[in-house]
């Protein structure tokens, strides 16, 4: 079970913890055994398991050992460290980021995976992951799976609706679902996802509907239900 109590927010060089937007936001998520299972063998082999007040993502730079073309440079003051630049010095920092995303999908998982230095006693910023993990596995996901038809500008934020998705697609409640997600009420989870519960097949609704009529003993309601059954 995992339990969303805080908030973490970049504050130059420093992370700062705090409350939650909203009360909805304070929430249990149960994870899959699947999922459980993955934590558990890596907090098993996490170097500081046994300090409750160690980062449990440590944070990452990349080495100097780099694919051609993508340029070492010591990163700004409180800026995501990913420890390397790429293209000429007046290239904008996003265009530098794209194509040192690009240079590192090209490599290997395990080649990519060598030129990251972790460090255990910083906690991990969202920006560095993006830049030196996620995005490039994005674009590595594209380049061997054709079919993945991903978006170059896949944001990290998508992960969630693509959870809310498949948790619609196991027939979990939508008023689970908020419960979640952290959604103020179901109403926003029907907005949002509207398109993916409308359906125009019903039969399964109308089979299950069509079974009541067949129930041989009488169900029990409370006193505020008019029984059809007599």
């Amino acid at each position: 079970m995992l339990r969303v109590q805080q908030a973490a927010r970049a504050k130059g060089a420093a992370i700062e913890y705090g409350p939650l937007k909203t009360k909805q936001s304070y929430r249990r998520v149960p994870l899959t055994a699947e999922t459980t299972e993955l934590l558990r063998d890596y907090l098993a082999q996490h170097p500081r398991g046994g300090e409750p007040d160690a980062p449990l993502w440590p944070s990452m730079v990349l080495t100097r050992s780099r694919p051609t073309g993508v340029r070492a440079t010591p990163a700004a003051p409180g800026a995501a460290n990913t420890g390397v630049e790429e293209g000429p010095p007046r290239a904008s920092a996003k265009a530098r980021a794209r194509r040192q995303a690009s240079a590192l999908a090209e490599l290997a998982v395990e080649d990519a995976e060598k030129r990251l230095v972790l460090d255990w006693t910083e906690a991990l910023r969202h920006a560095t992951f993006y830049k030196a993990v996620y995005r490039p596995s994005v674009l590595r996901a594209n380049r061997l799976t054709p079919t993945a038809k991903l978006s170059p500008d896949q944001s990290f934020h998508s992960l969630r609706h693509t959870y809310a998705s498949l948790c619609l697609a196991a027939d979990i409640r939508p008023i689970d679902i908020a419960e979640l997600m952290g959604h103020r009420d179901v109403k926003t989870t029907l907005t949002v996802y509207a398109h993916l519960i409308n359906t125009d097949d019903h039969t399964g609704n109308m089979a299950a509907l069509g079974a009541l009529a067949a129930l041989k003993a009488k169900p029990s309601y409370g006193g505020n239900v008019v029984s059809l059954w007599g």
